[in-house]
């Protein structure tokens, strides 16, 4: 069974304690993810990988398909409006949402939008 979400990802930069910059290609980047609803991690700790991106602001923010790594993962939790932190070792290195598979994002993304993400 397929269990792929849509997200939009923000990296987190440097200044605020995130990456020294977004990974080149964020395709088939895997790293551990904390999810709002689950903030004490009672369902586990589980990698995330992104299957696809797309630059909505050059490469730091991004439109991409993510899905965890292994499939015995709470697939459940990736669902419409799931706010998520991917983290490095102790660093939150980028925040994303679930989005509706049905919405089409601008071209673009603007501050606001960038804002809204964190």
């Amino acid at each position: 069974m397929n269990h792929q979400a849509r997200a939009i990802i923000r990296w987190v930069p440097a200044s605020r304690g995130g990456r020294q910059q977004p990974p080149p290609s964020a395709d088939g980047y895997t790293a551990p993810a904390r999810f709002e609803s689950d903030p004490q991690e009672q369902r586990g700790v589980w990698s995330l990988r992104i299957i696809q991106a797309k630059g909505l602001r050059g490469p730091e923010v991004i439109d991409a398909i993510v899905q965890f790594v292994m499939p015995n993962a709470p697939h459940d939790i990736l669902k419409e409006g799931e706010r998520f932190e991917i983290v490095e070792g102790r660093k939150v290195v980028a925040k994303g949402v679930v989005m509706p598979s049905s919405l089409t994002p601008p071209g673009q993304i603007s501050d606001f939008d960038v804002a809204l993400l964190g």
